[in-house]
């Protein structure tokens, strides 16, 4: 059955993950991780500190040196010919007779602040007290029974360490941390990490490098954004003016429209005038060939012109001449009479009303003349 109260390294899948895929990454950024996680290693004997390079390869010893001006000078002139060797974090290693190693279990309550309970209760699980020793620890987990944290913890005197941490900076080396070899710091292992000396004693990172990769990350963000909003900036100003200037030909196309109207509509109503002076010079030349073709005994009271059709109506001597006079013409056909022929007893002249066709050809021609 599994058991989900276990808990997991996810350190060693990564680990393995990432040794699997490294050989994806370049060699000189793997030689660059390297130099980062190599550690100068000063272990001390009662009159020499015998210093070695250790990273993720292999470990290779540098020698043995006295606490002495010309053991620094030495010791300096060999680290600055190695890019490594500067590179690399001093770790002031305690040898294990010098440090105790107790393992330690507190209430589990305590966890949120562990650092500051043991130093109230260091006196109760080692023969120290706070004032004689530097300590940290490394913390292992929950006990069995889950009410308990189980810690292992480590000191050493601080005479001691102070004693080894003077003769270090007399060789020109200022340690990042200090381990026991009883229990030796894996930078790769976070959960085997501790420093037995106090931060103001610890060398301090530089952080410029670090704020230079931030700024130009920064630097690279903002460019980035820069890139991607600018072209849209650009675009939108240019489709803003686009927009004014489809604007402006709108209301230019429609003053021409306006116009436009205004001459077909001139145009329009100059055709009408002219269709009216046209029909009325048809219309007198109508009248000036009936009136030829009338004689003087023959009178038109009422004229009609529609739709290429001429109706007359009037008094007349010889009603029944007048067809024959009209048709003998080329610009009449189907003349008859649309009503009855009377006699007029006062003027005892016929009445009639007739109706004849006028021929389009003719009257297109009279038009033209």
């Amino acid at each position: 059955m599994l058991n989900l109260d276990s808990e997991i390294d996810l350190s060693l899948f990564f680990k393995w993950w990432w040794q699997q895929l490294s050989f994806l990454v370049p060699r000189k950024f793997q030689e660059a991780l390297a130099r980062d996680k190599s550690l100068l290693v000063v272990e001390f004997t009662p009159v020499t500190a015998k210093i070695s390079l250790v990273n993720q390869q292999q470990e290779t010893a540098l020698g043995e040196f006295a606490f002495n001006e010309l053991a620094k000078e030495e010791l300096q002139s060999l680290i600055a010919s190695h890019k490594e060797y500067s590179d690399a974090k001093v770790v002031l290693r305690v040898p294990e007779d010098l440090s105790v190693m107790q393992d330690v279990f507190l209430p589990a309550a305590a966890e949120s602040n562990l650092h500051q309970v043991m130093t109230y209760e260091l006196d109760r699980y080692t023969p120290f007290n706070v004032e004689q020793v530097y300590f940290d620890f490394i913390k292992l987990g929950p006990a069995n029974n889950k009410t308990l944290i189980h810690l292992l913890l480590i000191l050493v005197k601080k005479d001691s360490l102070e004693n080894m941490y003077q003769h270090s900076l007399s060789l020109g080396l200022q340690p990042f941390y200090a381990d026991s070899a009883a229990r030796i710091v894996n930078p790769a292992e976070a959960k085997s990490q501790y420093n037995l000396l106090p931060k103001d004693l610890c060398q301090k990172a530089n952080k410029k490098p670090l704020f230079i990769m931030f700024g130009a990350a920064f630097v690279t963000v903002v460019l980035l954004i820069v890139l991607m909003i600018l072209p849209g900036v650009r675009a939108t100003d240019q489709l803003n003016e686009l927009k004014q200037r489809a604007r402006k030909v709108g209301a230019v196309a429609q003053e021409i429209e306006s116009s436009k109207k205004s001459i077909d509509y001139l145009f329009q109503t100059t055709q009408a005038l002219i269709d009216k002076k046209r029909a009325a010079s048809s219309v007198i030349e109508l009248m000036e060939t009936v009136s030829e073709v009338f004689g003087d005994d023959t009178w038109v009271s009422n004229w009609r012109f529609y739709n290429n059709t001429l109706q007359l109506t009037g008094q007349s001597g010889s009603a029944s001449n007048l067809i024959t006079s009209l048709e003998k013409t080329k610009l009449f056909k189907n003349t008859k009479f649309i009503s009855p022929v009377t006699k007029d007893r006062r003027s005892g002249l016929e009445r009639f009303k007739i109706s004849t066709e006028v021929i389009k050809e003719q009257h297109a021609d009279a038009e033209a003349e």
